[in-house]
C-alpha cells in the first residue's frame, strides 16, 4: 500500500505560517498527480502539470515562472514536482523529481514536507544551513518510517531534491540529486552561466569514492552509458544516483540523502536563477539554457519557461 498524496495545498500553512508578519505572501506548488500508473489518471506528454496554491499567475508580481510538463513515457505519470514560497524578502524555491514506480508520490511528499520542516525548524532563523540538513534527514526518517510500516514503498523508488532559499543578501542552495540550479550572470551586456549545484552521478569521482567507502559498488554494464550504484555482488538497485530521498534499498549500498548544502553571497551582476530537472539538463546545457531564458524581459520569466 501507499501513503496518499499530499493535495497541493497541504504544505501551505505550515510554511507560510512561519511569517505570521509578512506583507506579501505568495505559495504556488504542484498539485498532486494521485495513484499508481495503472490508475488511468495519467496525462499524455507535454501536458501541464496542475498548479495549486495561489496559481502560476500570482508568479509574475514575483518575477518568477515555473512549468511542468509531463513527458513522453505513456506509462507512468509526471513524477517531477515543485514548490515556490515568497514571504517579503524570503524566497524558497524547490524541484523534487521522483523515479521508480512510487516516485511521484514520494515527490509530492518531499514537496510537502521539505519546505515545512525547514522553515518551522529553530535554526532556520539562526543557521540556515544546518536547518536545511536536519530538513533533508527528517523527510528520509519520514519516508523510512513509512515503508517499515507497511505505509508507503521507497524500497527502490525515490526523488532527488534542489532547494534554494533567498534571504537577508545571501542565497542557500541544498541538493541530492541532479536537477540541477544554475546563476545567470550580467556583465557587460554578456549573460554567463554558474552551475550552483553538481550532479550527483555515480560516474562523479568523489561520490563513487564515497559508495565505495560506505560498502556500496560502481559499476557500469555492457551497453549502457551511465555508471551505476550496487549492492557487492547483486544486480540491484542499479540506481545512477549517488544521493536521494527515498531508495531504501540504494541506501543500504551508501546512496545518502545528505544535501550538499552552499551559501553564496548575493551580487549585483546576478540575473536569475534556474532550478530545472535534468528533463531539461539533458537537452540543453547551462549556457544554453541561460541564453534562452536571457532573450526575455525581466518581467516575463513566465513566457520564458514555457
Amino acid at each position: 500500500a501507499a501513503a496518499r498524496p499530499p493535495e497541493a495545498g497541504d504544505a501551505l500553512p505550515g510554511v507560510l505560517d512561519a511569517f505570521p508578519g509578512a506583507v506579501h505572501r505568495t505559495a504556488v506548488v504542484g498539485a498532486s498527480i494521485s495513484g499508481p500508473a495503472a490508475s488511468g489518471s495519467l496525462q499524455g506528454p507535454f501536458a501541464d502539470r496542475p498548479v495549486g496554491g495561489d496559481g502560476r499567475e500570482a508568479l509574475a508580481s514575483i518575477g518568477v515562472g515555473c512549468a511542468c510538463k509531463k513527458g513522453l513515457k505513456a506509462e507512468v505519470p509526471n513524477q517531477d514536482d515543485f514548490c515556490i514560497f515568497r514571504a517579503d524578502e524570503v524566497c524558497i524555491l524547490g524541484v523534487f523529481d521522483g523515479h521508480g514506480p512510487y516516485g511521484h508520490i514520494i515527490a509530492s511528499l518531499v514537496r510537502d514536507l521539505l519546505p515545512k520542516l525547514l522553515v518551522q525548524d529553530s535554526a532556520f532563523s539562526t543557521d540556515l544551513g544546518k536547518a536545511l540538513d536536519t530538513a533533508f534527514a527528517q523527510v528520509q526518517g519520514y519516508c523510512f518510517d513509512l515503508q517499515t510500516s507497511l505505509e508507503f514503498d521507497c524500497s527502490i523508488s525515490g526523488t532527488t531534491a534542489t532547494v534554494v532559499v533567498i534571504r537577508e543578501g545571501a542565497m542557500h542552495v541544498a541538493h541530492v540529486g541532479n536537477s540541477r540550479a544554475v546563476l545567470a550572470t550580467m556583465r557587460d551586456a554578456e549573460v554567463a552561466c554558474w552551475d550552483l549545484t553538481s550532479d550527483h552521478s555515480a560516474g562523479r569521482d568523489d561520490e563513487r569514492r564515497r559508495i565505495q567507502a560506505a560498502g556500496g559498488q560502481v559499476r557500469r554494464l555492457e551497453g549502457d552509458d551511465a555508471h551505476r550504484v550496487f549492492i557487492p555482488g547483486r544486480m540491484y538497485p542499479g540506481l545512477a544516483l549517488t544521493r536521494s530521498i527515498g531508495d531504501a534499498v540504494a541506501a543500504i549500498a551508501g546512496v545518502s540523502c545528505e544535501p550538499e548544502v552552499t551559501c553564496f553571497g548575493v551580487q549585483q551582476d546576478w540575473g536569475f536563477v534556474l532550478v530545472c530537472s535534468d528533463g531539461v539538463w539533458e537537452l540543453v546545457s547551462s549556457q544554453e539554457a541561460v541564453d534562452i531564458i536571457s532573450g526575455y524581459p525581466a518581467g516575463e520569466g513566465q513566457s520564458a519557461v514555457d
